[in-house]
């Protein structure tokens, strides 16, 4: 990895300030050393007037000084201090970018974080039924990963299954209480 990024113990205590990713270093833009960026939320003007940012990549983690931030055509484009050349920037395809969370993208009314699921309380019938631990990727739609006791079971984050997320009360109600039978 380049010299000039700090790099960090991957396996460092979690920061005291949350952290979220934003996107993701596409590939080189130009002869400078600047970045494309994949954006996460499809929103880009939080690109702008970044700082410092923290690239991860393969469980290391690297502090990293943006010096310049344009978005062009919708894509942003990162120049990170100490990387000049099409070569060292190459080094960084991949890496996702964290900063911390009051920094990313507002929420419009209605909408939340893939991220602000953990820790939801799942519902059936209006009683706790489970609790979401993480979400999975799935071949249709996202998979909310609930444990119940000592069961763990996927559920389809889709809206024939699950209504809509409250996230006042942190709670998402089960429309087909079945899928928690594991039996």
């Amino acid at each position: 990895m380049t010299d000039h990024l700090a790099d960090q113990s991957a396996d460092q205590e979690e920061p005291a300030v949350p952290m979220m990713a934003i996107g993701a270093v596409r590939r080189p833009h130009g002869v400078r050393g600047a970045v494309k960026v994949f954006s996460f939320s499809g929103e880009v003007s939080h690109f702008e007037g970044l700082s410092r940012v923290e690239l991860r990549r393969q469980g290391r983690i690297w502090s990293a000084e943006v010096e310049k931030t344009l978005v062009q055509g919708g894509v942003p484009l990162l120049w990170f201090a100490g990387v000049t050349t099409p070569e060292a920037a190459r080094e960084l395809t991949g890496a996702e970018i964290w900063v911390p969370r009051d920094r990313a993208a507002p929420c419009g009314n209605d909408e939340y974080y893939v991220a602000d699921l953990a820790g939801i309380t799942l519902l059936s019938g209006g009683v706790p039924c489970g609790e979401i631990v993480s979400v999975i990727d799935g071949p249709q739609a996202p998979l909310l990963e609930v444990t119940c006791g000592d069961r763990t079971v996927l559920i389809p984050f889709m809206a024939r299954y699950v209504g809509p997320v409250d996230t006042v009360n942190r709670t998402v109600e089960l429309l087909v209480p079945w899928l928690m039978d594991t039996e």
